[in-house]
């Protein structure tokens, strides 16, 4: 029989404990969650100039699908901001409803504007860029971001209720371009709405 000398065995010994120290940490490495997860929830804050008191809502009715979400009615405070805690996946998608105090009864229940033809995602929008579109959508594309700040401004127009009575509403819209989702609608001087729901097509 071949002896291996005292401090060879312990070397071998030490060696083989390391290994098997390796061999734990790389299988807790290989179990432990990422940290760049995609939420399931996002924090989702509107800052809404020039309609203090107006009241918003976020809906999610896509072609094709029979179920429409739509959030609580919230309030839009003299911090011009309303939060909403919605599932991430229903941002995708996504359009938001108004209500000003000042507007009369025109049969529609009004829109934001996502974005305006002709402008690109992040592009900045003018009151009178607004008013002059023709054209425009109000389904945003949604985000995968646990935290989201949207800013939005409201004006007024001129309009007509449904007795002929002059009344005004709301001309609403993104002041930077959202990247959004068809269909692109007719507006009536800038502004868009709906009688049930906007009705979104997924890409």
């Amino acid at each position: 029989m071949i002896r291996l000398p005292r401090v060879a065995a312990v070397l071998v010994t030490l060696a083989a404990a390391a290994l098997a120290t390796t061999a734990q940490s790389d299988a807790h490495a290989a179990h432990a969650p990422t940290a760049a997860a995609t939420p399931t929830h996002t924090r989702l804050v509107l800052h809404v100039t020039g309609c203090d008191g107006c009241f918003i809502a976020a809906q999610r009715a896509v072609e094709g699908r029979l179920h429409v979400w739509t959030s609580p009615t919230k309030r839009v405070g003299s911090d011009q901001r309303v939060a909403f805690d919605v599932r991430t996946s229903r941002t995708h998608g996504m359009s938001f409803l108004i209500e000003a105090p000042w507007q009369g009864n025109t049969g529609a229940i009004s829109n934001i504007v996502t974005r305006y033809a002709r402008h690109s995602g992040g592009t900045f929008v003018s009151r009178r860029a607004a008013r002059l579109a023709t054209r425009a959508e109000g389904c945003w594309a949604g985000t995968t971001s646990a935290r989201v700040r949207l800013d939005f401004h409201v004006s007024r127009v001129a309009a007509k209720t449904l007795k002929g009575k002059p009344t005004h509403i709301p001309l609403a819209y993104a002041t930077h371009s959202l990247t959004s989702w068809k269909p692109m609608v007719k507006t009536f001087k800038g502004t868009i709405g709906n009688q049930d729901a906007f009705w979104c097509t997924a890409p």
